[in-house]
């Protein structure tokens, strides 16, 4: 289960990690928001509902790319430092730790696609007004807690891994497009499109979408359908993490190698 003490003390360390040490602008901020800038460029005379698809998948790289980083480095460098296996025997869930994590550089994407916004508003002269703006809130943080708990899922193999890095690049940007955030789903490959519906971002960023343009087809779902499998593909991938970190945990301890770099 989730410890909320534990959680808001790691949300907390993790803040502080960020203002103290500046490298993590770069990934954190700088990146996703050039990514989004570029797109721009690309499409700034397309006009319609292409530039605020890529307005949208800016915000969702932003918060995916945050989200997929703090829970591979952290625990990277929790292990280069020698601090991993002092959280690993304190009375908290470490997954309880790396959800806190998450969810800070969740909230850090969260801040970059708003910048990506008022940016796109006022230096492109894109009009970002969204058909349903309390509706399309409820879907953003539905999306950010989305990917808090897929980080989770994927945390929950750096704690037996080395190679954290390396699968941290391997990820990001297959669950960017398979998520349909900057891409229409139906263009994607039809083998394609059954690792999409897994993912809980696919559904949180079709509820964006259809909060954001007027008659979306989404799926044939509609704004509640999605937002409906949104929540209970979260709660299925909580759930998986939970027993994930659980058996990792107690295989990393038996295996007495849990701290070798």
């Amino acid at each position: 289960m989730i410890s909320l003490r534990a959680m808001k003390a790691a949300l907390r360390q993790q803040s502080i990690h960020f203002f103290v040490d500046p490298q993590w602008v770069i990934p954190s901020i700088i990146a996703p928001f050039i990514f989004t800038t570029v797109t721009l460029f690309l499409f700034r005379h397309s006009g319609g509902d292409l530039l605020l698809y890529a307005v949208l998948g800016g915000g969702v790289l932003g918060m995916w790319g945050n989200t997929i980083h703090s829970s591979s480095w952290s625990i990277g460098y929790d292990r280069m430092n020698g601090t991993l296996e002092a959280i690993m025997v304190t009375p908290a869930p470490l997954s309880s730790v790396v959800f806190g994590r998450c969810l800070w550089n969740s909230f850090l994407g969260l801040l970059n696609a708003l910048a990506v916004f008022i940016v796109a508003q006022f230096a492109f002269g894109i009009d970002v007004a969204v058909r349903d703006p309390l509706g399309f809130a409820v879907a953003l943080f539905a999306t950010l807690l989305s990917l808090s708990v897929l980080g989770m899922v994927f945390g929950a193999f750096y704690v037996v891994t080395r190679a954290s890095s390396a699968f941290f690049q391997m990820l990001e940007f297959p669950i960017y497009v398979l998520s349909g955030a900057v891409f229409p789903l139906m263009i994607l490959p039809e083998w394609s499109r059954p690792f999409s519906y897994a993912i809980p971002a696919t559904w949180g960023a079709e509820a964006l979408k259809i909060a954001s343009f007027t008659d979306y087809y989404s799926l044939g779902l509609g704004f509640y359908g999605t937002l409906g499998i949104t929540a209970l593909t979260t709660v299925i991938y909580l759930l998986l993490s939970f027993q994930l970190f659980s058996y990792l945990e107690n295989k990393a301890k038996v295996n007495g190698s849990l701290v070798r770099y």
